[in-house]
């Protein structure tokens, strides 16, 4: 973490046992603090621009996340204008409109109930970094089924993706792949400020909003290919073939079949 010693979050949820259990879940990680907890209301409202924790966790209450992913009152002292938290819906209903309807209100994460600790954990850490986090249940339905690409009868993704230079196109790789900034700088040999410019680039000319639509692009054009799960082994005759790679920047480090598709695909510059 490079502003803040610990994660700051705040739960709201209109059930005190739901937040007992998460405050306590929390509770053990060393690198994130619980600072308020509360119900959905104005209340809670009142508390986040009061405490301005970097994640909030709430139920899929979609107007109140609208409010907080669209602030409008003046930020309070020493907070940038316009401050966004990293917003993780946390319901107990696995319907593809909750995650939806979460998505499009501005969350950026989104787990079930029922999720383990290391999950929630891994939701919190990830959207505090401006990542995405789905839930692996729940990301192929995001990716099969979630239509947030530019309609048909504008250009192709291949159309699309060809505008691209071949920097910009290895950038857009390691987004679609769940890389950070940093990550990407790292493996290009480049400055984390330089892939943020490739980033806006490659939103500006695939004319997309943020980069988990561009990551979806890159999934579905076949750029780059989501994990599968893992499948048993079976007996072969012959010695084991590696698998080849799937995009310039395969060379990182690899992701565990079963996570989320887009577990780390930074929504944010």
């Amino acid at each position: 973490m490079d502003e803040f010693s610990t994660l700051e979050v705040m739960l709201v949820d209109n059930e005190d046992l739901v937040r007992r259990g998460f405050r306590h879940a929390l509770g053990e990680a060393s690198d994130i603090t619980v600072v308020a907890d509360t119900r959905v209301g104005e209340e809670a409202l009142r508390m986040f621009e009061l405490r301005r924790p970097q994640v909030v966790l709430v139920d899929a209450e979609y107007e109140f996340i609208r409010k907080l992913a669209k602030p409008s009152g003046a930020a309070a002292p020493g907070i940038a204008p316009g401050f966004v938290p990293g917003i993780v819906v946390l319901t107990s209903i696995d319907l593809d409109s909750h995650l939806f309807g979460s998505l499009k209100a501005g969350a950026s994460g989104f787990l079930l109930k029922s999720a383990s600790q290391e999950e929630l954990t891994s939701a919190v850490r990830a959207v505090a970094g401006g990542a995405a986090f789905i839930c692996p249940t729940m990301t192929r339905r995001l990716i099969d089924r979630f239509e947030i690409l530019p309609p048909p009868q504008e250009r192709s993704h291949a159309v699309a993706l060809a505008t691209l230079s071949g920097r910009e196109t290895q950038v857009l790789s390691g987004i679609a792949m769940g890389r950070s900034n940093q990550e990407i700088a790292r493996e290009l040999h480049v400055t984390p400020a330089t892939v943020k410019s490739h980033v806006s680039r490659i939103l500006a000319k695939l004319e997309l909003p943020n980069r988990m639509h561009a990551a979806l692009m890159a999934q579905r054009s076949g750029l780059v290919h989501p994990p599968q799960p893992a499948q048993a082994p079976r007996a072969s005759a012959g010695p084991p073939v590696p698998p080849s790679p799937s995009s310039p920047l395969s060379s990182g480090p690899s992701r565990a079949p079963g996570q989320a598709d887009l577990v780390k695909a930074r929504t944010t510059l």
